[in-house]
């Protein structure tokens, strides 16, 4: 893995300096003073500092022990796709005005008098092209920063209801608060943030709180400074948990296997201090007088290249085949791959997919690209009593914003039929 990680880096580095080399010579050719020694200077330092930042990064990231590593890291890859990003838009634009200059010159030639080589040389009408990609890329700029200033921590509460006629009577109208993915390691240094969130959750007085897995990153040190916070979340009938696939440590260079499962153990210990039962392939009952739901749990289960922990049927073992069944797993592909059309499990819950904090999700239109990987990314699916329900998440990884698709609490109510 280590030698993967450098590869990447290095990969980078090339990006890094073939995309600014374009770049300069395309601004050259539509702005002279990015000649001047000053303009040149600045352009060129900035392309340094993040060489730089990204050499400290390259060095150190399988094998960081501060839990806030990442969150100073996300904030870099923010301000590298603040900066990348438009680049690449604006370089899309100039390839686009290149292929196009042999195509009209000829024509220019027939109706004006232009340079015989001005139009290839930046100094032709042709050149309005690449000019036309400033303000494009100057919003999308605004766009990347405005999602690291106000976007993720733009909680949202997002109210639904499920209907079933094998809902018991005693259940009906019954609260449930999912959250998922908080990546406490992102999030370090914001625990007041946090605590706003986490107080939403409170003033919803669920009946139960459910928890989709990725409490961190990679270390169970992550939970350090966040218990308190966590232990004050309530609900009358309790807490429940899984483990998401960032929880089980594997993208962390560990000296020894040993200390891949003392971290493990650890974050067992950091769950069941801040008070959420473990649901790791079992169920639990849930009992309102004489009527019973049955929450069930299963460890990460995705499509390669995730690994698949979970063991569906030992978790749903212990559960009557008529009882009402609600699924916590993390990856929403499990839904399709075991669950819908094979089970009688009514609701499942998963998270893993962030709505890649990027899309749009508005009334009953959703798009992200995320959903070519994931079809089912964001939000709630049905196929006839049997649903799914995918959290996006209270925190973020690999860029700390969200654009458009806010961190959510879902309060999902249960409901016997359609009133």
């Amino acid at each position: 893995m280590r030698s993967q990680i450098r590869l990447i880096f290095l990969v980078f580095v090339a990006f890094i300096l073939l995309v600014d080399g374009i770049t300069f010579v395309g601004l050259a050719g539509d702005f002279s003073v990015i000649l001047h020694p000053l303009t040149l200077a600045g352009f060129w330092v900035v392309t340094l500092v993040f060489l730089a930042r990204l050499a400290v990064y390259g060095r150190t990231f399988l094998s960081n022990s501060k839990p806030g590593f990442f969150s100073g890291f996300y904030v870099f890859t923010g301000f590298f796709l603040a900066f990348y990003v438009p680049k690449l838009f604006y370089i899309a634009f100039l390839i686009a005005e290149f292929a196009l200059k042999p195509l009209i010159y000829p024509v220019l030639l027939l109706v004006a008098e232009p340079s015989p080589f001005g139009e290839f040389l930046g100094t032709g009408p042709l050149n309005t092209i690449s000019m036309l990609a400033i303000p494009f890329s100057a919003f999308c700029m605004l766009v990347i920063f405005w999602g690291m200033l106000f976007g993720r921590f733009n909680f949202k509460v997002r109210h639904s209801e499920i209907f079933c006629p094998d809902l018991p009577t005693a259940f009906d109208g019954y609260r449930l608060v999912h959250i998922s993915d908080l990546h406490l390691g992102s999030l370090y240094g914001h625990q007041e943030k946090l605590g706003k969130a986490l107080s939403l959750i409170n003033n919803e007085s669920p009946d139960l709180i459910l928890f989709t897995g990725d409490l961190v990153n990679n270390l169970a040190e992550e939970t350090i400074g966040w218990e308190d916070l966590l232990a004050g979340l309530q609900a009358r009938d309790g807490k429940y948990a899984i483990l998401g696939n960032h929880d089980y440590g594997e993208y962390y260079d560990w000296p020894d296997e040993m200390a891949h499962q003392e971290n493990m153990q650890k974050l067992i210990r950091a769950h069941e201090e801040a008070g959420f039962t473990l649901l790791l392939n079992r169920s639990q009952k849930i009992s309102r007088g004489n009527e019973n739901i049955f929450l069930a749990g299963v460890e990460n289960w995705g499509l390669p290249p995730f690994k698949q922990y979970g063991d569906l049927a030992k978790a749903l073992q212990d559960i009557p085949d008529t009882g009402f069944k609600i699924l916590l797993s993390h990856d929403p592909s499990h839904w399709d791959a075991e669950v819908t059309g094979r089970t009688n499990v009514h609701l499942t819950l998963s998270g893993h997919t962030h709505g890649m904090q990027f899309g749009i999700r508005t009334g009953k239109f959703r798009w992200s690209p995320i959903q070519t990987k994931y079809p089912r990314w964001v939000g709630l699916y049905q196929q006839g009593y049997q649903y799914l329900y995918v959290n996006p998440g209270l925190g973020y990884i690999g860029y700390a914003g969200r654009i458009w698709i806010p961190p959510e609490i879902t309060v999902i109510t249960l409901k016997k039929s359609i009133s």
